[in-house]
């Protein structure tokens, strides 16, 4: 079993001999359904790689929490606390205020006041939870990020159509619910991201009007007041346009967003705005006819990086791809991560050491089920080279995740049966859910909502099934056969 990264530049494929060191690969997960989501980077060189799971077979889909030593190896794992059906982490950092490497986690769980809650856990670097906050709201919230500014941690994400942010130092405004919140009175705005560059806080969003999203920026000073916000920056494109990360260095704010083509599977582009008042500036389209939906973006010195969930290769599986820019968008590099099983990809950092770390999940590698997938790279030097890498001693069976023969009724968790399914029968969910059939090329193919879904007229081979059921959407491969 091997993993193929390729360069791909002109249809020509360049290969060159790499240490196998170079780039080392850890698939971790049980039984059931495991999903990456966030990767941390700690100076001390390890890292921690954050998803979720139901793979406990307790019922429930619970935050999952994974620690890796600097040289690499599987050192400890732990749930998140009982307490609630479904919990997924979205987000975290290293804590500001604690110099073992402590980590503040962030997930949306379902509370019990009937709607889905914030919640920040503080872990300690030994696996022990020191502390949980429940940010209960009588509105559903969506937390999107952690972030340290103004001497401070927020959080920040959207509900019922606004935006939303909260210090996590400000035991009062947790108390009262106050979070600070914005948004235009009509239209709808959603949260995927937030960074912070020179005491400057940009969130990068979606504005829904008149049915379509737009991507959307906001920016905030260091005295905490907004300075400015930009809809719709590229007005060129038809159709839903939405943001998905953010990238800010000296000279830009750099708007990575993927994007609706007719005719054609979902793209994606650059956006370059002035840090200052947000005038947008060059726009470039980084897509070629293949679908590319982007997942993450970091300037590192004077490099841009960028993450992708892709399909290049009609039939092969979608597969996680990586691309090195100049600072202005010129191409550089390119890799794609590929297993011949689906990847999705997630998350990816760059560390004091420049090593890049990438997280995201992969299919087929325990029981068939979906596991989370870590990468390291050496150096960034290893983008657009091909290299095989051994898997055999690099998936862990996490044995805290037994296997369950069953799932109890979960309205959040959501399973697909039978799966493979023949072609011109049907599948079933567990639960009714919207949801969208994509081919392998990332085409839409058939869409609705319910919990049947007819696969007549549909030919063989790997499809992606995007679901959305309270408010969470998860990617759930789906394979059809003669």
């Amino acid at each position: 079993m091997r993993i193929l990264i390729s360069f791909i530049s002109s249809l020509l494929i360049i290969s060159s001999s790499i240490s196998q060191s170079a780039i080392q690969l850890r698939i971790i997960g049980g039984a059931l359904e495991d999903v990456g989501s966030v990767i941390i980077p700690e100076p001390s060189g390890g890292a921690y790689a954050l998803g979720s799971t139901s793979s406990h077979g307790d019922g429930t889909v619970r935050g999952y929490v994974v620690y890796y030593d600097a040289d690499f190896q599987y050192t400890w794992s732990i749930l998140t606390p009982y307490g609630s059906i479904v919990e997924n982490i979205v987000d975290g950092i290293i804590h500001p205020d604690y110099p073992d490497n402590n980590i503040l986690v962030l997930s949306r769980r379902l509370g019990d006041n009937g709607t889905y809650n914030a919640v920040v856990h503080h872990i300690d670097n030994t696996g022990e939870i020191i502390s949980t906050t429940d940010l209960s709201h009588p509105e559903n919230q969506n937390p999107n990020s952690l972030v340290s500014w103004r001497g401070s941690v927020y959080a920040i994400g959207d509900m019922q159509g606004d935006g939303w942010l909260v210090d996590l130092n400000d035991p009062l405004s947790i108390a009262d619910e106050s979070f600070t919140s914005w948004g235009h009175p009509v239209h709808t705005e959603s949260v995927t991201s937030a960074k912070v560059f020179n005491d400057t806080l940009y969130v990068a969003g979606s504005t829904q009007i008149d049915g379509i999203l737009q991507t959307t920026i906001w920016a905030w000073g260091p005295d905490g007041n907004p300075i400015w916000a930009r809809i719709a920056p590229d007005e060129a494109v038809e159709g839903n346009n939405f943001a998905t990360d953010i990238a800010v260095n000296d000279n830009y704010v750099t708007l990575l967003y993927s994007f609706d083509r007719p005719g054609e599977p979902i793209g994606q582009g650059l956006i370059y705005l002035n840090p200052l008042n947000g005038t947008p500036g060059s726009i470039l389209n980084t897509s070629g006819s293949f679908y590319a939906d982007g997942r993450r973006l970091i300037y590192e010195g004077d490099k841009l990086f960028k993450l992708s969930h892709i399909n290049t290769y009609s039939g092969d599986g979608t597969d996680i791809g990586i691309v090195q820019l100049e600072e202005y968008g010129g191409f550089e590099e390119s890799s794609v991560l590929g297993t011949g099983f689906n990847d999705l990809a997630s998350d990816m950092e760059i560390d004091s050491e420049g090593r890049m770390w990438i997280i995201g999940t992969t299919f087929g590698y325990l029981n068939g089920s979906s596991s989370i997938c870590v990468y390291r790279f050496d150096s960034t030097e290893v983008i657009g080279n091909e290299i095989n890498i051994p898997t055999d001693l690099s998936i862990t069976n996490d044995p805290m995740l037994y296997f369950s023969v069953g799932i109890a009724d979960n309205p959040s968790t959501l399973v697909i049966y039978p799966n493979p399914a023949r072609r011109g029968a049907s599948v079933r969910l567990t639960s009714e859910a919207d949801w969208v059939l994509y081919s392998s090329v990332g085409t839409s193919v058939r869409s609705g909502f319910g919990d049947l879904i007819t696969l007549d007229a549909i030919s063989s081979g790997s499809y992606i099934l995007r679901t959305t059921l309270n408010g969470i959407t998860r990617n759930n491969s789906l394979q059809i056969v003669d």
